[in-house]
């Protein structure tokens, strides 16, 4: 897509400027005629200080009104919004006013009429409109506190945790220049076996740690951190959760470091901890299932010879650099 730079180097991309003003202006209201339902706190602030229906923007014969305006904020991504509220308004008033000119431009010489124009209206049309369900189906797939229990209660497994200490030494690559960081494969295989004896005979966290340290090669921890399913190696996550609590694991080669570590306890993650992720996972199942009888309510049917994955021959031509022949430039 084409990108509109704005001048504080905040890249935005146009065509969804577009939409979404297309969206403010022609439907910014909801059904019944009532505003957008929620506004983010600074836009709320802004509108408590002034009339909705004051007009902020103006470009030959149009004026857009706060309101309007407070509508296009709403249906940008959380980024953009972030943005506006960290750079302020004048960037999107700067775009809308240059969108406003070129739009006026356009109709003074009846581009509206063009066949490009009424292509790319049904193109909008159909976005704005999927836009619009989408988020009635994620309004309508709402998550009950029951369910939420229900899930967290099916699935404990899976938010079961691993208090471990562990102990990670990195390996300078043969052949590193001098002042690379690491030690060579031996010294870290000794000191890992050096660092696992503690482990094993349960000295002290703080004071092995404190032994061994060596900042930017050898990193031991002192305290317990929480390790849950699905974010270390199958291999590694094995042994946080079948290791007995007290045991230490292996020695793990991951390449450019030495890993390993040693169970201090497991325990269950708090419901209030993680319902928000149950909520949203739950939700989305909701939704995909609302798509996925949408499809087959609208007996959907894609050519996959045309769709498919590229041939061989057409990927290995995407990846070959393009050749341009210049023709000689003709002086008059």
């Amino acid at each position: 897509m084409n990108q509109i730079r704005w001048e504080r180097g905040w890249c935005f991309t146009g065509r969804v400027l577009i939409a979404v003003v297309f969206t403010g202006v022609m439907y910014g209201q909801t059904r019944g005629g009532q505003g957008p339902a929620k506004l983010a706190p600074r836009a709320a602030r802004a509108a408590q200080s002034s009339s909705p229906d004051k007009v902020v923007v103006k470009a030959g014969d149009t004026s857009v009104t706060q309101s309007e305006v407070e509508s296009l904020i709403q249906g940008l991504t959380p980024q953009a919004q972030k943005a506006l509220a960290t750079q302020g308004r004048r960037p999107l008033g700067d775009e809308y006013v240059r969108i406003l000119v070129l739009s006026q431009e356009a109709l003074s010489h009846h581009l509206d009429s063009s066949p490009a124009f009424k292509e790319m209206l049904v193109i909008h049309r159909r976005e704005i409109l999927a836009t619009l369900a989408y988020q009635e189906i994620m309004r309508q797939s709402s998550v009950t506190p029951e369910e939420i229990n229900s899930y967290f209660a099916a699935h404990q497994r899976d938010f079961s945790e691993a208090m471990i200490q562990e102990a990670v030494i990195r390996i300078k690559p043969e052949g590193a220049k001098e002042g690379t960081p690491g030690l060579t494969a031996e010294e870290a295989k000794a000191r890992a076996e050096e660092i696992r004896k503690a482990f094993i005979s349960g000295d002290d966290p703080q004071k092995t740690a404190e032994k061994y340290r060596l900042p930017n090669v050898v990193r031991v921890d002192a305290e317990p951190i929480p390790v849950r399913r699905g974010r270390l190696p199958a291999d590694m996550e094995k042994a946080a959760f079948e290791l007995k609590e007290g045991q230490v694991s292996e020695v793990f080669d991951l390449g450019h470091s030495l890993v390993f570590f040693k169970v201090v306890s497991r325990r269950v993650d708090e419901l209030k901890n993680v319902s928000s992720q149950i909520e949203d996972k739950l939700r989305k199942q909701k939704v995909d299932s609302t798509l996925e009888a949408l499809k087959k309510k609208a007996n959907v049917w894609i050519d996959e010879g045309y769709f498919g994955a590229p041939s061989q021959a057409a990927q290995q031509r995407a990846a070959s650099p393009a050749v341009v022949t210049v023709s000689p430039a003709t002086h008059k």
